[in-house]
């Protein structure tokens, strides 16, 4: 049968040349990279050269655009808002949103950091203005507004990812705002599928390799500021001891706590007993997976372990996952459960049960006997 031929996208975005699939061009911004949440970037195609009429280049007669601050050119079908409109979002950004993901006192001395960063390095400038727009996406009750706040989030978002990069590539020295920055970029492409009312589905592999990807470098930038001695952001992720977690969960949904200590919870240490009855080739990487998965549930509400889990686990347990094992799949639920205790927040909204949902759409039809009622268990759950 012949191969059903279709019009080439020749100046789609370089998301989706990446993905091999058709781009509509949309700018800033195409349809799918915004169902994703990813930044979307487009290159510039190269200018045709054109005969001119006096035979000589021509004349530079003033519309080209200039470019804006000190991190380059824009890229092409970036626009900014007007001024004092970027004062209303940064404004926004310290009264409201920071404060909302400041979890402690640990977490609000990181985070306080943020805007003496913007007004001094572009590329945080703009993350942080795409963090703003799509908090107040996440609060709008008319529907018709969310999708002109995505847009502002999404552009900004781009502009603030070309501009970390240009920076890493010329300013190696400004690890600091470099690692603030992606920092931010991770909460956004976290946040964007709860906020745009996306009911496409979900690939959890493709997601959890996303954030992955993102986690790694916020990783290298935060080894070369503080040194390899120090570890992977353990303290400031996990946020241990007993007297932070009585305080974090004290503001919890009582609901919520209920739901960790005794169902989420003690059906997770239920896998211990099992992983071990059962010896096999995978053994070890079961153990290590479970022992982070462990160690995050049990600092829940107070650390960030659901949100580094992904870079966490190692590049075994990730194959076992793209082979469809079920075992390593149990896992990625728990992990969603996990990410499900945080739905409450609005950068974490639904992405517990997106997870979850696109596990079982994915591999469904696999679910091999014994753990086809912890599945169906975990389906239920994140319906709460």
């Amino acid at each position: 049968m012949p191969r059903r031929c279709h019009t080439k996208s020749r100046r789609g975005c370089v998301q989706c040349k990446e993905r091999h699939v058709k781009c509509d061009e949309r700018r800033p911004t195409c349809s799918l990279c915004v169902r994703r949440g990813l930044s979307c970037i487009y290159v510039a195609p190269r200018p045709r050269k054109r005969p001119s009429s006096n035979g000589g280049s021509p004349k530079n007669n003033g519309s080209d655009r200039a470019s804006s601050h000190s991190s380059g050119s824009d890229p092409e079908g970036f626009s900014r808002l007007p001024r004092l409109k970027e004062m209303s979002l940064f404004y926004q950004s310290c009264e409201s949103t920071l404060p909302s993901i400041s979890k402690d006192e640990k977490g609000g001395q990181f985070w306080e950091k943020v805007p003496q960063f913007a007004v001094t390095h572009d590329h945080v400038m703009d993350s942080l203005l795409a963090l703003a727009a799509l908090h107040l996406a996440s609060e709008q009750v008319d529907r018709g507004e969310i999708p002109s706040w995505l847009e502002t989030a999404l552009t900004y978002q781009t502009h603030a990812t070309t501009g970390l990069r240009q920076d890493l590539a010329t300013n190696p020295q400004n690890i600091e705002a470099s690692f603030i920055c992606s920092s931010i970029i991770l909460i956004l492409v976290t946040a964007y599928p709860g906020i745009c009312w996306d009911d496409a589905p979900t690939d959890p592999l493709s997601e959890i390799l996303t954030l992955r990807s993102i986690l790694s470098g916020a990783a290298f930038l935060w080894i070369q500021m503080v040194g390899p001695e120090r570890g992977w952001l353990d303290d400031w992720v996990y946020r241990e001891g007993n007297n932070r977690l009585v305080v974090a969960r004290a503001n919890e949904d009582t609901n919520l706590v209920k739901l960790h200590s005794r169902t989420i919870l003690m059906k997770f240490r239920t896998l211990a007993p099992i992983i071990e009855a059962n010896p096999g080739p995978n053994s070890q990487i079961y153990r290590e997976t479970y022992t982070l998965l462990l160690r995050s549930l049990e600092t829940w509400p107070s650390g960030q372990g659901s949100l580094v889990w992904p870079i966490r686990v190692s590049e075994e347990f990730m194959t076992l996952v793209q082979q469809g094992d079920w075992t390593a799949l149990i896992f990625v639920l728990f992990h969603g459960l996990d990410r499900h205790l945080s739905s409450q927040k609005w950068y974490a909204r639904d992405s517990g049960k997106r997870l979850v949902h696109g596990v079982i759409r994915k591999f469904g039809t696999t679910i091999p006997l014994e753990w086809m009622d912890m599945v169906d268990w975990v389906g239920r759950v994140v319906e709460v």
